[in-house]
């Protein structure tokens, strides 16, 4: 499989967040990082293998649940990075 074939998927409700976080993974020279929302994750990713997941803060609980439970039965290793809400203000 060639780099080509994977990606990285940012999952988040809120569009800006996903595309925020996208292009600081891109920076890192990551070429493939798609965003999703927690219900099209699956169309985004196609055809491609999932490297890593990325789960933005504002999805909920029930949400998160069924993302992972998802996942794990996709490919129970998939490196997964849960982002946390900044409550800096």
């Amino acid at each position: 499989m060639t780099d080509g074939d994977r990606m990285i998927l940012v999952v988040s409700r809120t569009a800006s967040a996903g595309r925020n976080l996208k292009e600081l993974i891109e920076f890192m020279d990551t070429p493939r990082v798609g965003t999703a929302a927690p219900g099209e994750w699956r169309s985004k990713l196609g055809k491609h293998k999932l490297e890593a997941l990325f789960v933005g803060p504002d999805l909920s609980a029930a949400e998160i649940d069924e993302l992972l439970g998802d996942i794990g039965q996709l490919d129970p290793n998939i490196p997964i990075v849960m982002m946390e809400k900044d409550d800096a203000s």
